[in-house]
C-alpha cells in the first residue's frame, strides 16, 4: 500500500493526514474514502487498518489524527468531542478538493465513537460529502451511559460529575482523570485496549472533566433531519456489541430519513475482532466495500462518462 502525507489545517492547528492507495488498484474514478478514528484513535491503527483492505478494491483511503493526537498539534490527549467534529469537517473541504479534480466522489466513515461525529461533521459540510457510513457507533451518549453503567452508576457518575465541578468553581486544580472512567468499557473491549491498543506507540491520554461534560451532551441522532435525506448511509455494527448497545444501531436507522442500509455483524463485538486476519473483519470490511461499491462508485463512475 502506498501513502502520502499531507497536513490539513483545523482552527489553526497543523493535522497529520495520509492518503492511501494501491498503485495496481487504484480505479480511476473510484470513491475517496475517509476514515476516521474513534475515542483515542490514531490514524495508524483502524483508519490504515480499513485503508489495507479498501485499496485492494481500487478505493483511494484517507486517514487523519485529530488535534492533540499522534503528530498533529495540539493540547496533547484533549479531548473535546465539539472539536473533532470541527477536525473531521476541515479534512473533508481538503480531501473534497482533490476528490473534484480527480472525478470522485467522497464517502465520510466514522469508527466507534465516531460513527457519531461523522454525523455531526455532516452537517457542516452537507454539500461535500455524497455517502455516509457508521461502524459500531453510538448517537445519544447519555442513553448508552445508563446502559454501560446501569441506573446508580449514571447517578454515582452524575454526583461525581457535580462534586468535580464545585471544586473547580471553588478554586481547586483541575486533576487528570482516567478517560475509560469517564467513558467505561465493556469488559472484552477493556481486554483489546489492553492488550493491542495500549501497546501501539503513542496510544493513550489522560482527561478531565471538560471530557465528560463534551461526552454526555453528544447526542447526534437528535440533529437528523431532512438534509440527510439524498445522502445514503451504511451502518455497520457488531451484533453482540456490549459496549456500543445495537440497540443504537437500530435507533439511528430508525430516524434516518435517507437511503439507508444496515448490517450486523455475527457474533462480533465491539471491537476485539479488529485485526487484519481476523475472518470477522474481513466480512465486515468487505460489507463497507461491497456497499461502497454499489452505492456510490457506480453513481459516479456514471456521472463521469457523462
Amino acid at each position: 500500500m502506498q501513502s502520502e502525507s499531507v497536513s490539513i489545517f483545523s482552527d489553526g492547528f497543523k493535522l497529520d493526514g495520509s492518503y492511501y492507495w494501491e498503485e495496481s488498484k487504484l480505479q480511476e474514478h473510484a470513491p475517496v474514502v475517509i476514515v476516521c478514528s474513534g475515542f483515542t484513535g490514531l490514524k495508524h491503527i483502524h483508519p490504515e487498518r480499513f485503508a489495507r483492505f479498501l485499496t485492494k478494491k481500487g478505493f483511494l483511503c484517507f486517514g487523519f489524527d485529530y488535534r492533540g493526537f499522534g503528530e498533529s498539534e495540539g493540547e496533547r490527549g484533549k479531548v473535546l468531542l465539539e472539536e473533532q467534529v470541527r477536525d473531521i469537517a476541515s479534512v473533508v473541504t481538503s480531501v473534497r478538493a482533490r476528490a473534484e479534480q480527480e472525478g470522485r466522489a467522497l464517502v465520510l466513515a466514522g469508527w466507534g465513537m465516531a460513527g457519531g461525529l461523522v454525523l455531526d461533521a455532516y452537517r457542516l459540510v452537507e454539500d461535500q460529502v455524497d455517502a455516509l457510513i457508521s461502524m459500531n457507533g453510538f448517537f445519544d451518549a447519555v442513553r448508552v451511559q445508563k446502559a454501560l453503567r446501569g441506573e446508580l452508576g449514571w447517578k454515582n457518575f452524575r454526583q461525581f460529575v457535580k462534586q468535580e465541578r464545585l471544586r473547580l468553581s471553588q478554586g481547586g486544580e483541575a486533576q487528570k482523570i482516567d478517560p475509560f472512567d469517564i467513558y467505561p468499557l465493556d469488559p472484552i473491549s477493556k481486554g483489546y485496549v489492553d492488550e493491542v491498543l495500549r501497546k501501539t506507540p503513542g496510544y493513550g491520554l489522560t482527561s478531565d472533566l471538560d471530557f465528560a461534560d463534551s461526552l454526555v451532551s453528544f447526542h447526534p441522532e437528535a440533529h437528523i433531519d431532512q438534509r440527510f435525506a439524498n445522502t445514503p448511509l451504511l451502518i455497520a455494527h457488531g451484533g453482540e456489541n456490549d459496549l456500543h448497545p445495537v440497540t443504537e444501531a437500530h435507533s439511528l436507522y430508525a430516524a434516518y430519513p435517507g437511503p439507508k442500509s444496515l448490517f450486523l455483524l455475527p457474533e462480533g463485538g465491539h471491537t476485539e475482532w479488529m485485526l487484519d486476519d481476523d475472518p470477522k473483519f474481513q466480512r465486515f470490511a468487505a460489507v463497507v466495500a461491497n456497499w461502497v461499491a454499489s452505492n456510490v462508485a457506480t453513481e459516479q463512475a456514471a456521472k463521469a462518462v457523462v
